[in-house]
C-alpha cells in the first residue's frame, strides 16, 4: 500500500525546508568547530576509562561486566573503587574498541559526531519549545551554545563521553514528550521514558531533570496538570528503579576499597575551616562560572587545591556571589508562574548547576568546566533573548521563507551574532590544541593555575614518564628529572599532604640513584635511594584507601638494595594484602630472598605467585635462580624451560639455563642455549 504523502501549506513548507538547513548548519559548524580533536591523543582519565581499562578493551564481551560493575573497574588499580554507575558511556566506549581498538582518532571521531547530533537535537527541541516564535531565537541560542568556549573540555576528553550522552538523552526524553502532549502516542511516552533511564545509566546528574521535564511541559505546552503530574510520577518510577539496580551494583564493592574523593585533594573547599566558609567559598566559584560563560578567556582543565582562595562570607567575591544567585532565584521563583522565558531559562541554568555547586551537597571536585556543560544551554538562551531584545528584533510573526531573507531582514542582529559566535569560535578553535595531549594540555595550563597543586604534580609526572623516556641524552635526561622534582616540591609546598607528590619524587631519586649507580658512584647512589625512601615513606599514609601497589614494591626494592631486608619484606606484603592478584610484589619479595641467600624462602614465594599466575615467567625465572643456588640443576632446568614455553624470547631464562646445562657438564643443550642467545642478541 503506497503511503500517503500529507502536502504541508506553503508557508510552513517553506518553515520545515529552512528549519532543515538551519538544523545542517548546526551540525556542520559543530563538527568544523572540533574537526582539530580528531588528530588528538588520549589525554587526562582517557588512558584509565579507555586505552588502559582491561574491561573496555573487551569489546563487545565487556557489556555483561560492564551492566554490573561501578565505574572504576576494570582499571590499572584494583583496590581503588567507585561509587559511581555509569554502564552506557563505557559500553559505548567499549563498542568503539571492537571497531578500531586502541584508536583515540576514532574516539575522538565519534565524539565530535556525538556533539554534533546532541547540538542539532537541542536544536529541534528549541523548535518545539519555541513553535509560535520565528526560528531566529532557535537558531541562535543553538549557534551560541555549539561555539562556546567552555565546551571544550567536554567535547575534546573522550572520557566525557558520559556528559554527551546525558544532555543528549535528556532532550530525547523531552522533544518526545512534548510529541506525546501534541498526540498522545503511547509509544512516544514509552520512548521519552526509555530515553530518560538511559541518561540515568549515563551520568547521575539526569536527576535534575525529574524537575526540568515538568518545568518544560508546564512553561511550553498546553498540557493539563494533570498530564504533567503523571509524567513526573512515571519519571520518579523510572528514577527508583534505577537507584535500586545502582544500589545492588555497588553494595558488592567492598568498604575499603571504595576511594574517598571528598578530600581536600580534590575539592579544596573541604580545607575551609567551618561551614561559613565553604558555603562562602562555593558562592565565589558559582561567581567564577558566570564570569568563564560570559568572558571564557583563561581555561583550565583542573581547579583544585589551591588554586580556588578560601572565601569567607564577608569577601567581596562571595558576597557578589551570593546576591547575585539569591537575586536570580527570587527573580525565576516569582516569574515562572507567569511562563516568563527568561525565568525559565534562569531556572533551567540554576537547576542543572546545582548539583555540581557545592552549595546544597559537597562533591569530590572544587570546580570544573565541563559541570557547565548543561547549564550553559540557560545562559545561551538569556543571550539570545537579550540580543532579541536590545535589537527590538519580531519574534513572532515569520516574514522570512529561506536563510537569505532572514539575513537581509535581521542585519543588525545578525552582524552582533556573527560577531560573538565568531569571538566564541575564535577562542574554542585556540583552546582545541591544547588537548592534543597530555604534554600540551599540562604544560599550558600549568601557567593559568600556578597555585594549582595537581597541575604541578601532572606536569612533573608527564616531564618524568613521557619526556625523560624519549630522550636519549643521558644529560638532558638527568636535566628533565630536575625539573620533574621542581614541579613536586611546588606541588607540595601548595600542599603538603599530596601523596602522588611524594611518590613521584621517590620514583625520581630512585632513578638518580640508579643512573649514579651504572657509573660506579655507590655513594651518591645511596643518597639518591635514601631521600628516595624517606619521600615513599612519607607517600603511603597519605594514599587512601591504600597506596598504589608500585608504591609498596618500589620501596620494598629500596629497603632490599640497602640491605634493609626485614623492612622490605614487612612492606611487599602490605602490597600482597592490598593487591593480591597483582604478582610484581612477589617477584620482589622473592628477590629479597635471594639476595639474603635463602632460597627456600624464595622459592615458596615463587609458588604462591605462580597461584595467582601460572603464566608469569619471572616466577620460573627466579625458581631457576633459587634451585640453581641449590645447585639443583635439574628442578632448575625444568623450571626454566617451563618460563621459555611461555617466552621464548627472555634472554635472562636462556642464560640462566644455558649456565645450569654447563653445571651439570650438559655441552650439546648447553652449545643450543648460546646459540638461541646469539640470534636473540645479535640477529645471526
Amino acid at each position: 500500500m503506497k503511503k500517503k504523502t500529507i502536502k504541508l501549506p506553503a508557508d510552513a513548507a517553506s518553515t520545515r525546508k529552512l528549519k532543515n538547513v538551519m538544523g545542517i548548519i548546526i551540525i556542520a559548524f559543530a563538527l568544523a568547530l572540533y574537526a582539530q580533536s580528531i588528530s588528538f591523543n588520549y589525554t587526562l582519565d582517557d588512558t584509565n576509562i579507555v586505552k588502559d581499562n582491561s574491561v573496555v578493551k573487551k569489546g563487545f564481551a565487556a557489556i555483561p561486566t560492564l551492566l554490573r560493575t561501578d565505574a572504576l573497574y576494570g582499571m590499572n588499580e584494583e583496590s581503588a573503587r567507585a561509587a559511581g554507575y555509569r554502564p552506557l558511556p563505557m559500553i559505548v566506549l567499549a563498542m568503539e574498541w571492537q571497531v578500531m581498538p586502541n584508536n583515540p582518532h576514532f574516539y575522538h571521531l565519534f565524539h565530535i559526531v556525538v556533539f554534533a547530533l546532541m547540538c542539532w537535537v537541542l536544536f529541534l527541541v528549541l523548535c518545539k519549545l519555541f513553535k509560535d516564535w520565528n526560528l531566529l531565537f532557535p537558531f541562535i541560542c543553538a549557534l551560541i551554545f555549539v561555539a562556546h568556549p567552555i565546551h571544550t573540555e567536554v567535547v575534546d576528553n573522550i572520557k566525557s563521553m558520559d556528559d554527551l550522552l546525558c544532555f543528549l538523552l535528556n532532550l530525547l526524553s523531552v522533544l518526545l514528550f512534548i510529541k506525546y502532549i501534541e498526540k498522545a502516542t503511547i509509544t512516544k511516552f514509552i520512548l521519552a521514558c526509555l530515553c530518560f533511564f538511559l541518561a540515568l545509566l549515563s551520568k547521575e546528574t539526569t536527576i535534575t531533570f525529574l524537575i526540568l521535564t515538568p518545568l518544560i511541559l508546564f512553561v511550553f505546552s498546553k498540557a493539563t496538570y494533570k498530564k504533567i503530574l503523571t509524567i513526573a510520577g512515571t519519571l520518579v518510577g523510572v528514577t527508583l528503579v534505577f537507584l535500586f539496580i545502582r544500589y545492588e551494583v555497588l553494595k558488592a564493592i567492598p568498604a575499603d576499597r571504595v576511594k574517598d574523593l571528598l578530600s581536600p585533594d580534590f575539592n579544596s573547599i573541604l580545607a575551609a575551616p567551618d561551614f561559613a566558609s565553604q558555603k562562602a567559598t562555593a558562592f565565589y566559584i558559582l561567581l567564577r562560572y558566570l564570569w568563564l560563560l560570559i568572558f571564557p578567556y583563561q581555561l583550565s582543565y583542573d581547579y583544585s587545591i589551591a588554586q580556588i582562595p578560601i572565601q569567607q562570607m564577608s569577601s567581596p567575591g562571595a558576597f557578589v556571589g551570593l546576591l547575585i544567585y539569591f537575586a536570580m532565584g527570587i527573580y525565576a521563583l516569582i516569574k515562572i508562574w507567569k511562563k516568563d522565558i527568561f525565568a525559565f531559562a534562569i531556572l533551567f541554568y540554576l537547576i542543572t548547576l546545582a548539583p555540581v555547586s557545592n552549595i546544597f551537597l559537597t562533591i569530590p571536585w572544587t570546580m570544573g568546566e565541563r559541570f557547565l556543560f548543561m547549564p550553559s544551554l540557560g545562559f545561551s538562551m538569556i543571550l539570545a533573548l537579550l540580543l532579541l531584545r536590545v535589537t527590538k528584533t519580531e519574534i513572532v510573526k515569520s516574514k522570512f521563507k529561506t536563510l537569505g531573507q532572514m539575513m537581509k531582514m535581521n542585519v543588525g542582529l545578525m552582524a552582533i551574532v556573527y560577531v560573538l559566535v565568531g569571538l566564541y569560535s575564535f577562542k574554542t578553535i585556540e583552546r582545541n590544541p591544547d588537548w592534543k595531549d597530555n604534554t600540551t594540555l599540562f604544560s599550558h595550563d600549568v601557567k593559568i593555575v600556578p597555585n594549582n597543586a595537581f597541575a604541578h604534580l601532572n606536569y612533573g609526572s608527564d616531564i618524568m614518564y613521557t619526556l625523560c623516556p624519549a630522550e636519549k641524552d643521558i644529560e638532558k635526561q638527568k636535566a628533565m628529572l630536575g625539573d620533574a622534582i621542581l614541579e613536586f616540591e611546588k606541588a607540595l609546598s601548595i600542599y603538603p599532604k599530596l601523596s602522588s607528590a611524594y611518590s613521584n619524587l621517590g620514583v625520581a631519586y630512585n632513578y638518580l640513584g640508579e643512573y649514579k649507580y651504572s657509573l660506579g658512584d655507590l655513594t651518591a647512589a645511596n643518597e639518591n635511594y635514601t631521600i628516595a625512601i624517606k619521600n615513599y615513606e612519607a607517600a603511603i599514609p597519605l594514599f587512601q584507601p591504600a597506596a598504589p601497589s608500585s608504591v609498596f614494591c618500589d620501596l620494598g626494592l629500596l629497603y632490599c638494595k640497602q640491605g634493609q631486608y626485614d623492612k622490605a619484606i614487612s612492606i611487599l606484603d602490605s602490597s600482597i594484602e592490598h593487591y593480591p592478584t597483582y604478582t610484581d610484589a612477589y617477584t620482589k619479595k622473592c628477590f629479597t630472598y635471594l639476595s639474603q641467600g635463602k632460597n627456600e624462602e624464595a622459592l615458596i614465594v615463587c609458588d604462591k605467585q605462580l597461584t595467582v599466575n601460572p603464566k608469569e615467567v619471572l616466577a620460573y625465572l627466579n625458581k631457576g635462580y633459587a634451585y640453581s643456588n641449590l645447585k639443583q640443576y635439574d628442578k632448575a632446568i625444568e623450571n626454566l624451560n617451563m618460563g621459555l614455553q611461555i617466552d621464548p624470547m627472555n634472554v635472562e631464562c636462556l642464560q640462566v639455563l644455558k649456565t645450569a646445562y654447563q653445571n651439570i657438564g650438559d655441552v650439546m643443550h648447553a652449545n643450543q642455549c648460546t646459540d638461541k642467545l646469539n640470534i636473540l642478541q645479535n640477529g645471526n
